[in-house]
C-alpha cells in the first residue's frame, strides 16, 4: 500500500482504513453499544486535541509577536512604555520589589 503522507486525503484514507480494521474486530467481539461508546470517545479525544493544539499555537504566536515587538523596540533604542516595563519587571523578577530592580537598572545604565 503506497501512502502519500504529504497529501491530507491520502493520510485520512490510510487512517480510516486502519481504524475500520480495528473497529471491525471490536464490534464483532464486544457489540454495537461498546463500539458506539468508543467512537464517541475517539471523536471527543480528537476534538480536545485539536482545541489544545489551537490554543498552544495561538499562545506561541502571541509570545513570538511580543518578543519581536520587544526586540524591535530595543533595536530602535526606544524606551518601552511604562505599562510594558512594569509588566515585564514583574514577570522577569519573580516578585522582586521595584526598589531593587531600579538599583540594577541604574547599574546597567552606568555600564553603557
Amino acid at each position: 500500500m503506497n501512502i502519500e503522507f504529504n497529501n491530507q486525503d491520502s493520510r485520512l484514507g490510510y487512517l480510516n482504513d486502519k481504524l475500520d480494521d480495528l473497529l471491525e474486530g471490536i464490534n464483532s467481539s464486544y457489540g454495537q453499544v461498546l463500539f458506539d461508546e468508543l467512537m464517541i470517545r475517539l471523536h471527543r479525544t480528537i476534538s480536545d486535541f485539536n482545541e489544545e493544539i489551537t490554543l498552544l499555537t495561538e499562545e506561541v504566536k502571541g509570545n513570538s509577536d511580543k518578543r519581536a515587538e520587544i526586540l524591535h523596540t530595543l533595536m530602535e533604542g526606544e524606551d518601552p512604555s511604562p505599562a510594558d516595563e512594569q509588566e515585564d519587571t514583574v514577570e522577569d523578577s519573580g516578585g522582586i520589589d521595584s526598589e531593587v530592580m531600579s538599583e540594577w537598572e541604574k547599574r546597567l545604565e552606568g555600564l553603557n
